[in-house]
C-alpha cells in the first residue's frame, strides 16, 4: 500500500502564492525594517522581566507585564515573522491584537489600576469555570455543548471530566473569597440580561473597545487601522483578495509587498508607545536612555519605511 501513496509534494500556483520572488525581494530591499522589528522584539522580552522585577508582584503587575505586555512583544514578534515571508496581508491580525492589549495596558494604568486587573483576573476565572462545567455530566451548560461535541465525533473522556471537575472546585473556590465575589457578582448582574459575560471591562463602564480607545487617547488608531484590519480578520471585504475591474476580476497575490510599510509603522508605533507607558509606570528612571535608545537605534529606519505599491496582472483561472 505504500507504494501508493502519493509522494510528489504539491507545487504552488505562481501567479497566487511566489514564496522565493516575495522572500527573495524582501531578503534584497527590505531587510534593515525586518532587523528593526526583530531588534524591537528583543528589547520588548527584556523589558517584562526588568519591570517585573521592578514591581510589588502583585496582580496588577502579573496582568499589565507577563500577560498585556508579553501579548504586544509576541504578536510584534508575530508581525516580524509574517512581514519577513512576505505575508504582508496577514500580518494586520497580529497588529491588531497587539493594538487590542497596547489600549488595555494603557486603560487599566490611567486610573484604579488594581481593581481593573481584578476584573480582567475574575472575568477570565468565569471564562474558565463555564469551560469546567460543560464536561460535567448533568449541568446546565453541558446539555447543548455536549451534543454538539457528540456529533463532531468528538469524544471527551472520563479523564478530562475529572480534570475539569478538579479545576472547577478550585475556580469555584477562589471565586467564593471576599477579593473575588462582588466582582464575579458584577458579572452575574450582566448575565440576567444577556447570555454570556460581557468584556472584561464593560462593569466598569466602557462598552466597547472603541470606548476605551477614546479614553486613552487612541480613537484615530481605532477608526484608522483597527477597524480596516477587521475586515481582514472577519473576511468581510473582498479587497485584499480581488479587484474588479470591466469584464475581469484580478486575483491578489497571498504573499506580497503590498502593506509592509503601513503594518510595520502602524505596529512598531504601537509597540514603542507601550514600551514607553510601561517604562513611565516601573522604570522611570530608564525613560532618558530609551530615547536615546530610539534616537540612535531605531528612529532612522522608523521614519523612512517605504511604502510598496504591487502592480498585479489579472489572473485568469
Amino acid at each position: 500500500m505504500k507504494d501508493l501513496l502519493i509522494k510528489v509534494p504539491e507545487r504552488a500556483h505562481k501567479g497566487l502564492l511566489d514564496r522565493e520572488t516575495v522572500v527573495a525581494s524582501i531578503s534584497r530591499d527590505l531587510r534593515p525594517w525586518c532587523t528593526l522589528i526583530e531588534d524591537i522584539v528583543s528589547y520588548g522580552s527584556n523589558l517584562i522581566p526588568r519591570c517585573f522585577d521592578s514591581s510589588d508582584r502583585g496582580l496588577k503587575d502579573a496582568v499589565v507585564l507577563a500577560i498585556l505586555l508579553r501579548q504586544v512583544v509576541a504578536m510584534l514578534d508575530s508581525v516580524h515573522l509574517l512581514l519577513s515571508q512576505g505575508a504582508c496581508y496577514v500580518a494586520q491580525l497580529p497588529t491588531r491584537a497587539l493594538f487590542e492589549s497596547s489600549v488595555y495596558i494603557d486603560w487599566i494604568l490611567l486610573s484604579d489600576p488594581e481593581k481593573k486587573s481584578l476584573y480582567y483576573y475574575v472575568h477570565n476565572l468565569r471564562r474558565k469555570r463555564l469551560w469546567a462545567r460543560r464536561v460535567q455530566v448533568g449541568s446546565a451548560e453541558s446539555k447543548k455543548f455536549m451534543d454538539a461535541i457528540n456529533k463532531s465525533g468528538i469524544q471527551v473522556g472520563e479523564e478530562v471530566a475529572r480534570q475539569a471537575q478538579e479545576q472547577l472546585t478550585e475556580i469555584e473556590r477562589l471565586l467564593s473569597t471576599s477579593t473575588f465575589a462582588a466582582v464575579s457578582a458584577e458579572f452575574d448582574r450582566f448575565l440576567n440580561r444577556r447570555k454570556y459575560d460581557p468584556a472584561w471591562y464593560v462593569p466598569l463602564g466602557p462598552p466597547n473597545l472603541r470606548k476605551l480607545s477614546e479614553d486613552v487617547g487612541k480613537l484615530t488608531q481605532y477608526i484608522i487601522f483597527y477597524s480596516t484590519s477587521s475586515q481582514a480578520m472577519h473576511a468581510s471585504s473582498y479587497e485584499g483578495h480581488i479587484s474588479i475591474g470591466k469584464g475581469e476580476i484580478t486575483f491578489q497575490p497571498i504573499r506580497s509587498l503590498e502593506g509592509f510599510g503601513t503594518v510595520l509603522n502602524f505596529s512598531v508605533a504601537e509597540a514603542l508607545a507601550t514600551y514607553r507607558r510601561v517604562l513611565q509606570e516601573y522604570r522611570r528612571e530608564e525613560l532618558p536612555a530609551f530615547s536615546r535608545k530610539y534616537l540612535e537605534k531605531w528612529q532612522r529606519d522608523f521614519l523612512n519605511v517605504p511604502h510598496i505599491k504591487v502592480k498585479v496582472d489579472p489572473i485568469r483561472i
